[in-house]
């Protein structure tokens, strides 16, 4: 045992020749020291200085080298090799043709570009969103990222669909997590709170029709941000054939020209045929890269929770410190998703039957409730609405940010609230979902 401690606390030097990768994992549990001695360096595109220290947790990392280098990793890894095969110059031929597009536009006008990564599971298409991000980064773009996968959460809590404009390069110790906390521009945000599309169909489609509305209102404004162009992450599911017309559909919403097919061939071979008449959508194919890892449903469950717990907690290098807050019944308005929908027989005549995905209905409080993420809306409470009114004005609104009910009173008519910063909880209506977290 104090031999395994006494390892871990000594410095092991890797040296990496041009173009290769050095690719290790960390569980949540334990963390690694890398410091880079000598050469040029990158992680997901982020150059690393020679002489700083980078705790990296819980992640899947490649350090990456266009000339050679040399660097030290201190604490032990779970995994840890070199790999001389990786789709790095794929993937800066991909950036280099997006930028051409950005420069194209700037001189002579036209399309920006608008980059849709999809395929299956595990084939790397967040990593190539940061990369793609990083690079854009380096020439002085603001990309807006925009991720529509609620099973992520790669900048917020998973269940949610966000759009940002980055102008920093990725953080290399904490990835996208510290994003809202350090960006110049806070993520738009908007709560789906199930994990997968398919759960509710309709209420995802009404969110997308939000975001994209409100992402062409930011890039008509903001000709920087238009020049830079969008990249954006999809959910797995979406690279089901039984998915078409969702995948048709949001490449319609965010008019998307530029499809990025990884680690599918077949996919590449439908989206290229079905638009091979279509001269405004380019298709690409890219390979996976060889360190991706397949993640099974226990896995991606305890990310989703680690992202939830960092929302509240924040993380080593950006702590947060939430509070909690006991709240009466009567001060909270609690909207979700109506789960049971109404025969048609037993509506009144001549009305239609709302679709029971974007119709709204009161929660009161119980026991229930206990564990359950509830996103804090920047809606005030009136009386005046009707039920149609507000379901319009809720769904696809604005987030002030997230509370987790901790404990609720039933004989005392109180509610137990952690939320992630301190002040009352305003007189604005919150929405609930499926979405659980249980602290540990």
């Amino acid at each position: 045992m104090e031999e395994d401690i006494e390892e871990e606390s000594k410095w092991k030097e890797w040296e990496l020749k041009k173009f290769q990768e050095f690719r290790f994992e960390i569980d949540f549990t334990s963390s690694v020291i890398i410091k880079l001695t000598k050469g040029t360096a990158e992680i997901f595109g982020a150059e690393l200085a020679i002489g700083i220290e980078y705790e990296i947790r819980g992640q899947k990392v490649a350090v990456f080298t266009w000339h050679g280098c040399t660097f030290e990793i201190k604490g032990k890894c779970d995994v840890e090799y070199i790999a001389d095969e990786t789709p790095m110059m794929s993937y800066l031929n991909t950036h280099m043709a997006i930028e051409q597009m950005r420069c194209k536009i700037e001189k002579e006008g036209g399309n920006e570009p608008r980059v849709m990564i999809v395929g299956p599971p595990d084939v790397g298409k967040t990593t190539l969103s940061k990369i793609l991000i990083n690079y854009a980064v380096k020439h002085g773009r603001t990309p807006l990222f925009v991720d529509i996968n609620p099973s992520e959460g790669t900048v917020t809590i998973p269940s949610t669909l966000t759009a940002t404009v980055i102008d920093k390069p990725i953080d290399i110790e904490e990835q996208l997590s510290v994003l809202p906390a350090k960006s110049s521009m806070a993520p738009l945000t908007y709560f789906f709170g199930y994990l997968q599309s398919a759960n509710k169909l309709k209420l995802y489609n009404k969110l997308l029709d939000k975001l994209s509305e409100t992402i062409q209102k930011k890039m008509d404004k903001d000709s920087v941000v238009r020049y830079s162009g969008l990249i954006i992450s999809t959910p797995n599911d979406l690279s089901n054939n039984s998915n078409w017309d969702m995948f048709t559909s949001v490449i319609e919403k965010f008019r998307v020209n530029v499809v990025i097919v990884v680690g599918h061939e077949r996919l590449y071979s439908d989206i290229n045929k079905f638009y091979q008449d279509n001269n405004e959508i380019a298709v690409v194919k890219l390979t996976k890269s060889g360190g991706v890892v397949n993640r099974d449903s226990s896995y991606r469950r305890i990310i989703q929770n680690y992202k939830i717990k960092e929302y509240f907690y924040g993380t080593h290098k950006c702590e947060l410190a939430p509070y909690s807050v006991i709240v009466s019944f009567s001060d909270i308005y609690i909207r979700t998703i109506e789960q049971g929908i109404a025969p048609s027989s037993a509506l009144p005549i001549g009305m239609e039957r709302k679709v029971q995905e974007t119709r709204l209905v009161n929660v009161e409080p119980s026991e229930d409730l206990v564990n359950s993420i509830l996103a804090l809306t920047n809606v005030d409470v009136k009386e005046t609405e009707n039920d149609d009114e507000e379901d319009d004005i809720l769904i696809g609104t604005k987030l002030l940010g997230f509370v987790h009910v901790t404990n609720v009173d039933v004989e005392k008519k109180k509610i137990t609230l952690l939320c992630p910063c301190h002040g009352r909880i305003p007189k604005k209506y919150m929405l609930l979902a499926d979405l659980k977290w249980i602290e540990t």
